[in-house]
């Protein structure tokens, strides 16, 4: 699942805690005009920094999967865990869900209304 983000910048824009729902963005930059937008759902466990840079997202090793899995009173699925990767530093939010999109939203809409 690995995928690297060049030139982009990524921050925490939303989280609903009614919905349990994360959105990362990273807005539009001089060489690109969208937004790079990651929704997750049926959020469980966040564990990232605010501001993500040099993003790369990435599988959870066993070893890590293990560990984190620690942390639930419940069974929970490798694939429930996204690794993400901001300055050689492996961060990871817990969801059942997990997707990514190209938008051009204006800045206060966050999109998770939809």
């Amino acid at each position: 699942m690995a995928h690297t983000f060049n030139g982009r910048d990524f921050r925490i824009w939303d989280f609903s805690v009614h919905h349990s729902r994360l959105l990362i963005r990273s807005q539009p930059t001089l060489s690109h005009d969208y937004n790079i937008d990651l929704i997750f759902t049926a959020v469980d466990y966040i564990s990232v920094p605010k501001h993500l840079d040099k993003l790369e997202i990435d599988s959870a090793t066993q070893e890590e999967y293990q560990s984190i899995q620690k942390l639930f009173k419940r069974e929970i699925t490798k694939d429930e865990i996204t690794i993400l990767v901001s300055n050689g530093s492996r961060n990871f939010i817990a969801a059942a869900g997990f997707e990514m999109n190209e938008n051009e939203l204006e800045l206060f809409d966050s999109g998770l209304d939809r």
